[in-house]
């Protein structure tokens, strides 16, 4: 009949079994120490700098004194702005696509999500090159360029991002 030699909590009173790892990280600490106190000196590379012969050097060097002119010369030039540049022109619109999907149930359900968001959305599907039918998601037409940027910004505080896309009439 074998003879357990267990304790009463259950364990087995054999020390060999569980082994202690306080000399490995004893060992550890005195590499650690010996290395931290004996290579920085080695690696001390800082040689003294000759203060007097930097002084020389910079005496020596032509240094001139920078000057900006640049707002002197730009101070009488007057930049026009024309007003056709905030407003869309009248013969196109522009759009954002936000998307482009094989499934047309993935376009539905980001333009489901775009107008939660309260943006105008459209989908269209285009037949690309290669025959592959692609569902495209758009927001928009824009009255202005304004509103534009207000959607786009939206879109953007939602990670989602926009193509900018100008259409003729």
């Amino acid at each position: 009949m074998a003879h357990s030699s267990k304790n009463k909590s259950g364990r087995n009173s054999n020390k060999s079994t569980g082994t202690s790892s306080r000399p490995a990280f004893i060992s550890g600490l005195f590499i650690g120490a010996l290395i931290m106190y004996v290579l920085p000196p080695i690696l001390n590379t800082d040689t003294k700098i000759d203060t007097a012969a930097v002084t020389d050097i910079v005496g020596k060097a032509d240094i001139q004194e920078l000057k900006f002119d640049f707002y002197e010369l730009l101070k009488d030039d007057e930049i026009m702005v024309s007003p056709e540049s905030t407003e869309i022109e009248q013969n196109s619109q522009y759009v954002l696509q936000v998307g482009s999907f094989k499934s047309a149930q993935d376009a539905e359900n980001l333009k489901v999500q775009l107008l939660l968001m309260n943006l105008s959305a459209e989908s269209e599907s285009v037949k690309g090159k290669s025959g592959v039918v692609w569902h495209r998601v758009l927001v928009g037409p824009f009255a202005n360029t304004s509103k534009m940027a207000s959607a786009r910004a939206k879109l953007a505080q939602n990670e989602i991002d926009s193509l900018l896309l100008k259409r003729s009439l």
